[in-house]
């Protein structure tokens, strides 16, 4: 009889290991926030040109399609990025938050962005683009999970 006790408490309690766990859906306005902070924090990281800080916004294993094409993935990834970018005078970055969408305990965004980026001749112009945002939350708060810029190409001159 223990031995039938035993096991099926062994087996109530591996079911219960293997069966999946529903994250608590979160709501439009709590993603709206989590959204404006994580954009308020890149802008401020930014100016700070902190890459360690950069990196750290985004998920471990965290993504970012960078303007100019190339993925970069994972922190330590990000931070060389973000070392580059800074030390090539990108500065003053602003991220506005246009319309946050719900999916799980996470969702997705659409923003706008303004930077100044430097001109092969060294001169600062400001690039206009958009951004597609995947976040995420876990254990520690909001991250980001993927960041897509897209930057409309100049007309030819």
């Amino acid at each position: 009889m223990k031995v039938l006790f035993l096991v099926s408490v062994l087996t109530a309690s591996l079911g219960m290991m293997q069966a999946p766990v529903v994250a608590a859906q979160v709501s439009t306005i709590e993603l709206y926030k989590a959204a404006t902070i994580l954009g308020h924090e890149y802008d401020m990281n930014y100016a700070a040109k902190n890459p360690a800080a950069m990196a750290g916004l985004y998920t471990m294993d965290g993504v970012l399609v960078s303007p100019s094409g190339p993925v970069v993935r994972g922190r330590a990834a990000l931070r060389m990025y973000y070392a580059k970018r800074f030390a090539s005078g990108a500065r003053h970055h602003a991220i506005t938050v246009v319309e946050v969408h719900v999916l799980g305990d996470g969702g997705y965004g659409l923003c706008r962005f303004s930077v100044m980026v430097p001109r092969a001749n060294g001169t600062l112009h400001e690039q206009r683009g958009t951004i597609v945002a995947v976040y995420q939350h876990d254990a520690d708060g909001w991250h980001l999970r993927l960041v897509q810029p897209s930057v409309p190409e100049s007309p030819a001159k």
